[in-house]
């Protein structure tokens, strides 16, 4: 609203005009962008915390099941210690069925066993709490791994979070029925 200097008793008019009241207009436009802006922060806060949990139940069951699957033949036959991959599978499953995550739907993993080694790879749908009211956005996919690895005494266990591409059966992983 452009002010005019009425006179010399410094007294101010509003002028009058044909532009008078259009920032009133721009008000709910910027709240609305305001609001977007909101809901893709929280959508996106909600699609980072649905891969940590992927990631912690992915680490959490290759942990169990690098300790659950040892082969005790294989240890007192030749001293190595080894994962048994059919059991390894089993307390895979097993471990991610007992975390109950209802965050994650269509949970899918990819196991790898070499050695003393046990790698995970999985991948899950999160919903969204905003992104429901457009088409297309009601979830995100989220991916994951983690890695655990059996040795003498202790358990060292390595796992990141990280966006895994080509899940599959390349690279010696295979995929866990549960």
């Amino acid at each position: 609203m452009r002010l005019r200097n009425e006179g010399r008793r410094g007294r101010l008019r509003p002028r009058s005009g044909p532009n008078r009241g259009s920032v009133l207009a721009l008000v709910p436009a910027g709240f609305l962008v305001l609001v977007i802006l909101a809901a893709l922060a929280v959508d996106g806060a909600v699609t980072y915390l649905g891969q940590e949990q992927l990631h912690d139940a992915l680490s959490a069951a290759a942990n169990d099941a690098v300790t659950a699957a040892l082969d005790n033949g294989a240890f007192y036959r030749s001293g190595l210690i080894t994962v048994d991959p059919d059991q390894a599978g089993h307390a895979v499953c097993v471990a991610l069925l007992a975390q109950n995550a209802p965050a994650l739907h269509g949970l899918e993993v990819w196991m790898a066993v070499n050695g003393a080694s046990l790698q995970l790879r999985g991948k899950a749908e999160i919903d969204t709490v905003f992104g429901r009211v457009i088409p297309g956005f009601d979830h995100h996919s989220v991916e994951a791994a983690a890695a655990a690895v059996a040795t003498e005494g202790h358990l060292a266990s390595s796992s990141s979070v990280l966006k895994v591409s080509g899940l599959g059966a390349a690279g010696g992983f295979a995929p866990l029925r549960c």
